[in-house]
């Protein structure tokens, strides 16, 4: 199989949105650990804290910071995919990529992380 230069630059786009979502869940832990580490020190002082609220295990661990971000990059994805695929649009087929990668790092932007403690 040939790997053609668009086939790369689409890899290494997901691979930068992969590290992105790799990133941001090291990002939850550790601010989750911080304030986990603040309770205690403030427990430790003598200040009453309500008890830590269990976490519930259907919640998303990440948040979509816009929607209006979601939606263009699917579009784009999608219109890189029909332009790939279209007979009609020889003349353009060869730039397919071109919208599949600013679809997916639009959409490795479009997410957020906050931890499940609050003080």
């Amino acid at each position: 199989m040939r790997f053609s230069p668009g086939l790369i630059v689409v890899a290494v786009t997901m691979l930068i949105f992969y590290l992105r979502i790799v990133m941001l869940r090291g990002r939850k832990k550790r601010l989750e650990k911080q304030a986990i580490l603040e309770r205690r020190k403030l427990s430790k002082k003598g200040v009453k804290l309500s008890p830590l609220p269990d976490k519930n295990p259907y919640q998303p661990p990440f948040q979509v910071t816009s929607w209006f971000l979601v939606i263009l990059a699917m579009v784009l994805m999608l219109f890189g995919l029909a332009v790939y695929n279209m007979t009609f649009l020889t003349a353009y087929k060869d730039y397919w990529w071109i919208p599949v990668s600013l679809g997916v790092l639009a959409f490795t932007f479009c997410f957020k992380v906050e931890p499940n403690i609050s003080k």
